[in-house]
């Protein structure tokens, strides 16, 4: 149920969703030329009705976005490649947000940034209720240079 609303999705590529439930997963890409829309993702889960009773959790939602950093009132940002989207970069437990920094410093300006969505976690009941506040805010895990 949960892989096949993911997969409804308009900017998702339905062949590349895969569902592991040993690990209690979800994978997917968007199709190429598009970019997974949240808010659509957020309406998806809620239609599943999975949290209801289920005590069902959303462990994390880890993404990798692609765009320019670039820091904004002491605040990194990355502006989604091909889109008005931009997430604030926040640091995890590794602390790569300084060495982002440093490359920004450096010159470097296009990057592909992984890390987990703050705010989408938590009993899918609670979690489907409302939607996380924006801006939305990725806790980096890795980052690395791209080139132009």
């Amino acid at each position: 149920m949960a892989r096949d609303a993911t997969a409804r999705q308009y900017d998702v590529d339905a062949d590349l969703v895969v569902m592991d439930k040993k690990a209690g997963t979800i994978t997917f890409q968007a199709k190429k030329g598009k970019l997974a829309d949240l808010d659509k993702l957020h309406e998806s889960i809620k239609a599943t009705r999975l949290g209801d009773g289920t005590g069902m959790r959303l462990k994390e939602l880890e993404v990798t976005a692609v765009g320019e950093a670039s820091v904004v009132d002491k605040e990194v940002r990355l502006k989604v490649t091909g889109s008005d989207q931009y997430f604030v970069l926040t640091d995890g437990a590794a602390a790569p947000l300084a060495r982002l920094r440093e490359a920004l410093q450096r010159g470097e300006k296009i990057m592909r940034v992984t890390g987990r969505v703050d705010g989408w976690t938590g009993n899918l009941t609670q979690f489907s209720r409302k939607l996380p506040d924006k801006p939305r805010r990725i806790v980096v895990s890795s980052f690395e240079g791209v080139k132009p």
